[in-house]
């Protein structure tokens, strides 16, 4: 299958879903849960994505060229237990690459093994409104989002992600500033 890796003005109107995916990956048996808005960022089928598949079915749908970054990104995150953010392209179902931002936590076990990776993945456009950031507006309802379903564990992760993209953020402006 031939896949279009490049955006432009036209591809936009294939782009359907605005909304932030989450997911849980079990490292132990490398089987990754995620919601419909992750199935749909990443062409797969909301159903199998919901009951788990290999996560290796989540790398094939990143744009090939951006898996070596995302494949370190991740794995230095696993190592050190610290946050994890990247942006990158995916495939969508037409074939069309869409630029996502993810976000993700690993978890160790009683035993210092790391355990649980879970995170957020969300659409990024290209030309956001002045003054907004998307990327805290979606990390924000995602967390509003764990805490009513009373998932702890992703309300905890999406917690920890806010504070430091709100600790960036502030080191961003004083940047500006000076």
């Amino acid at each position: 299958m031939a896949f279009n890796t490049e955006s432009s003005p036209s591809d936009e109107d294939h782009l359907t879903t605005k909304e932030s995916g989450v997911f849980t990956w079990e490292l132990s048996t490398n089987i990754l849960h995620a919601d419909a808005a992750l199935a749909e960022l990443f062409g797969l089928d909301p159903d199998a994505t919901i009951a788990g598949l290999p996560v290796n079915a989540y790398i094939d749908r990143i744009v090939e060229g951006d898996r070596p970054s995302v494949a370190k990104a991740i794995n230095d995150a696993i190592i050190s237990g610290n946050p994890y953010h990247e942006e990158y392209r995916v495939i969508d179902r037409s074939g069309h690459a869409r630029k996502v931002m993810a976000f993700g936590r690993c978890f160790r076990d009683a035993d210092g093994v790391p355990s649980l990776y879970a995170g957020i993945v969300f659409p990024v456009e290209d030309h956001a409104p002045a003054g907004e950031n998307p990327i805290l507006t979606h990390v924000a309802v995602a967390h509003l989002h764990a805490v009513e379903a009373g998932n702890t564990m992703i309300a905890d992760a999406l917690e920890a992600i806010l504070e430091d993209l709100v600790q960036q953020s502030r080191s961003q402006k004083e940047v500006n500033v000076h």
